[in-house]
Parts: C-alpha cells; sequence; structure tokens
C-alpha cells in the first residue's frame, strides 16, 4: 500500500525540513506500507535541495518537486498532481511541522475501517493543544482529557457543517482516501487563508465517514506562516488575510448548495471579517495605501457583495475599536 506525503516548501531558515522528514520517518510503519515523500519547492529563498535528510528506509523515498513562488495551495495541488495514481491514502505536512509517531497509524487504520479522511489533534500555541479551541470539540464533547484520547466518527452533513463555521482540521494532521478524491484541488486565488477551509469542505461535502481522534499527534512548527505573520494589525500582508477570508465565504457560496440556514450564518461570519477589514483600512490606509487599494480591488472584482457590508460595518466601528482594546488588555 502506498501513501503520499506532500510537503509544500517555502522557508528562510536551513534544517527545518529535516527535521519535518525526521518525524515522517519515525513513524510506526508496517512493513506493507510504502510512503512516498513529495516535497515541493515553492521558489524556496532557502532551496530545498540543499537540505539534508537522514537516511531513508527502503520503504520511503523522497522526491523534489521545483516550481515559481505560486502560494501555499499551488504549491499542495503540484504536490497532488504529481502523487503516483496508485496511490491509496495522502497525507499533508508543512515543512516546519512535525508529526508524532502514531499519525499515520492511526490514519491508515481509520480510513482501512472505510473513513474517507482522517486528522487528529496536535500542540499549537504555547503547548495547548488545537482541539481545545475547537467550538465543535467544546459542544460535542467538554473539556477533553488528552491522557485519555479517543476516535470520534461523524458523516458527511455534520462534518461539513462543523468545518463550515471553523477549519477544524489542521492541514499537517490530515491524511484522505486519494483513491475516492484524487480530483479535488485547493483554491489558488486565496494564498493567505481559507484555501484549505474550502478543501476540507469538499472532502467533507463528498464523503460519507470521517474520522477525528483527539490524541495529540504532532506540532506546529515555527517557521515562516504566511497566515500567523499577518494576524498583527499593522501587518503589511494584514488586509490581504483578511479579504481573503471574505473571499473564502463568497467561494463556498458559490461552490456548495446551501441551506438557508448555512447562507445566513456565513453571512453573519463575513460581516464579522468585514468589521475587522475596515478596521485594518482605517488603521493603515495611510502606511499602507498600495496594499489597501490592491485589497478593495480584489474585492470589487471577486466578491462585490462586500461593498454591501461596508456600511454597517463602518457605523460599527467606535464600538469595535473598544472591543479590540478591551480584548488587547485583558491578554496584557
Amino acid at each position: 500500500m502506498k501513501v503520499t506525503v506532500v510537503i509544500p516548501y517555502y522557508q528562510r531558515e536551513a534544517g527545518l525540513l529535516k527535521r519535518a522528514v525526521a518525524s515522517i520517518i519515525a513513524q510506526s510503519l508496517s512493513e506493507q506500507w510504502l510512503v512516498e515523500i513529495i516535497v515541493v519547492d515553492d521558489g524556496s529563498p532557502s532551496p530545498a535541495r540543499d537540505e539534508r535528510f537522514d537516511a531513508l528506509p527502503d520503504q520511503i523515498s523522497i522526491r523534489i518537486v521545483e516550481q515559481e513562488n505560486g502560494g501555499v495551495g499551488a504549491a499542495r495541488n503540484a504536490g497532488i498532481s504529481a502523487a503516483d495514481p496508485a496511490t491509496a491514502y495522502l497525507a499533508f505536512l508543512d515543512s516546519d511541522d512535525e508529526w508524532g509517531p502514531s499519525h499515520l497509524q492511526s490514519a491508515v487504520a481509520q480510513l482501512d475501517a472505510g473513513a474517507d479522511f482522517y486528522f487528529d489533534n496536535n500542540i499549537i500555541d504555547e503547548g495547548r493543544d488545537a482541539f481545545s479551541y475547537s467550538a465543535y470539540m467544546q459542544v460535542k464533547h467538554g473539556k477533553l482529557d488528552l491522557d485519555r484520547p479517543f476516535v470520534g466518527i461523524m458523516d458527511g452533513q455534520e462534518g461539513f457543517e462543523a468545518i463550515l463555521h471553523e477549519c477544524l482540521p489542521h492541514t499537517s494532521q490530515v491524511v484522505y482516501n486519494f483513491q475516492r478524491h484524487s480530483a479535488v484541488r485547493f483554491e489558488t486565488h486565496m494564498r493567505r487563508a481559507g484555501e484549505d477551509q474550502i478543501f476540507w469542505l469538499t472532502l467533507a461535502h463528498r464523503s460519507h465517514r470521517i474520522a477525528y481522534s483527539t490524541a495529540v499527534n504532532g506540532s506546529r512548527g515555527i517557521g515562516i506562516s504566511i497566515y500567523r505573520e499577518s494576524l498583527a494589525w499593522d501587518s503589511p500582508n494584514g488586509l490581504s488575510r483578511v479579504a481573503d477570508e471574505i473571499l473564502m465565504r463568497t467561494t463556498i457560496r458559490r461552490k456548495f448548495d446551501l441551506t438557508a440556514g448555512q447562507k445566513r450564518l456565513l453571512q453573519q461570519d463575513a460581516q464579522r471579517v468585514c468589521d475587522h477589514f475596515a478596521f485594518l483600512a482605517v488603521r493603515n490606509a495611510r502606511k499602507q495605501p498600495r496594499q489597501l487599494s490592491e485589497a478593495l480591488s480584489r474585492l470589487t472584482r471577486e466578491s462585490p457583495g462586500f461593498w454591501l457590508m461596508v456600511p454597517a460595518s463602518l457605523l460599527r466601528l467606535p464600538a469595535y475599536v473598544r472591543k479590540l482594546r478591551r480584548e488587547a488588555e485583558l491578554q496584557q
């Protein structure tokens, strides 16, 4: 059985990719598995070909695909397209992340049992696990005991509903049935946010069975993150990221046949994101006029309904600023 691992690569620091690959080598692998690692160098400042990897076991191979920078979605798509058509299961791992040793073993067990796709928990900010932030997990299971992990199952409809409201899986923890879903690709017009959430929604929409494990089977790294680096209020890429989050919701409405309730909640989410865009636009209009102009041009072209939300966001702006200040004070 063949498992393909796609690693999109864009880093300035050498050695991160080596650690990611080492975590694949350390997996508890059955002798019946063949694992191919496809590293897609997306015009990285630190070339993937210069990395020196630990000795690979006979059942693991690595291939490097180089391309001009096209963004993480384009890099993952290149890896998917380069995968052997005989691949049974396809996994993702970001180049600065690492897997726990049982990740693939747990994923394959659930996929062999009939799941269309699988994801598990991981450690993110300051040692806290990702599922502890999840509204779905809190409502479904309450406070999780990480010392007593379990596997949960949901059908495609429940999975779609959950992922519609939050990006529940983290990309590095996802493995899916490639034979059933080989045609699915990431959106490439969103480069800083949203492309992964639409991918999971597409998988869920086409799936009968989704499995997840609360076991911590990975950790996020500290390399380049086009999402995290745009979170600061004065980030030069903040406006672009928030524009992507608005465009993501426009794309979801276009791609999927949503219920009236789903459309209403999605519109409410879009309005909240528009509120933050208005805040960033006013805050950075003088310092980043080009970035603001580019973001507005994209939204006008790709999501003209954005302008219908702007008046309400501007009216709420003073209250929104006060809310952000209170939150910032509580974090100090």
